[in-house]
């Protein structure tokens, strides 16, 4: 794991769990307005008990339009 980043697996659509693509967040971005409400939606979808990698309700495309990101770090 690079130094700086959090690995969060973004399950949009209900899919097998290996369907699901994991990305590798900057922290800075952990305070962004948009993170925060999407941490906040991750906890009261999947609780603060999840085991593993962070699991966020949200799919790629969404992702990276809600934050605004060209591409990003996998």
């Amino acid at each position: 794991m690079p130094r700086g980043y959090v690995p969060m697996r973004l399950a949009g659509d209900g899919g097998e769990e290996d369907e699901h693509e994991t990305v590798l967040v900057p922290v800075a971005l952990l305070r962004e307005p948009r993170m925060v409400e999407l941490l906040e939606m991750a906890e009261r979808q999947y609780g603060y008990g999840q085991p593993g990698v962070l699991r966020i309700p949200c799919d790629a495309r969404c992702f990276e339009q809600l934050m605004g990101l060209e591409c990003m770090a996998r």
